[in-house]
């Protein structure tokens, strides 16, 4: 009985990761129950044995991906409230935007983009999450730096602040999701992942040289030791 019980949960996250997929690329409407079916290689009607309906099984996904919105955020970790914290976050957040296979989930993000051009419903959601979990320590950071010398000229709302870098991560990861990848920037990965930050960095007014005597001593900058301890 429990076997049975295992292998029925197993199927269903078989089912709600297929779903996700074909969610992401064909969008609500083109994504047809046997369209999964085929990428979960099962049955259509097991579909619906765990799911009444697409609808169903749609809400189900967003659920799961506000979950993963989560592990996200675990992934970023947490912030000193100095421009080193500032710049941490930076680091690991885009480091893994440009990884794309772990966090965010580069499906998560096209179907979030679907969304916005859709009824937004989701996309709301899933800003002001992301504003309630990450704004409090954002705003410890800044004003750490600041009271440090190491944040200066006229204050940007950490609101903007949490969005902005948002949309740059977001874009990126979807930019790098096809091969070839869609944008072609220059440079390695590492380069590109410290140039996003001093591109940020230099945004929200980190002093130059803060920003790089951090990078300059941060050797787990390499894009093969984002999200390692």
């Amino acid at each position: 009985m429990v076997r049975k019980r295992l292998l029925s949960a197993d199927r269903r996250a078989l089912i709600l990761e297929a779903a996700i997929r074909v969610f992401a690329e064909h969008g609500f409407d083109g994504a047809k129950t046997h369209r999964i079916a085929a990428e979960a290689q099962v049955s259509e009607a097991l579909i619906f044995r765990h799911f009444p309906s697409k609808e169903t099984l749609y809400r189900s996904v967003l659920r799961k991906l506000i979950r993963d919105q989560n592990e996200a955020f675990k992934a970023v970790g947490e912030l000193s409230p100095d421009a080193a914290g500032l710049i941490t976050m930076m680091r690991n957040y885009f480091g893994n935007c440009l990884r794309g296979s772990l966090t965010p989930n580069p499906n998560a993000i096209r179907i979030l983009y679907a969304s916005l051009a859709g009824d937004g419903t989701y996309a709301r959601l899933t800003y002001r999450r992301s504003l309630r979990l990450s704004l409090p320590s954002l705003i410890d950071a800044l004003a750490g730096a600041r009271a440090a010398g190491d944040l200066v000229g006229a204050p940007i709302d950490p609101i903007n602040i949490v969005a902005m870098l948002e949309h740059l991560g977001s874009n990126v990861t979807v930019a790098r999701m096809r091969e070839p990848h869609l944008v072609q920037y220059a440079g390695t990965e590492d380069q590109l992942l410290e140039q996003m930050i001093l591109f940020c960095g230099r945004g929200i007014g980190l002093r130059e040289e803060v920003i790089q005597a951090h990078l300059g001593a941060d050797a787990a900058l390499s894009l093969r030791a984002v999200g390692t301890k």
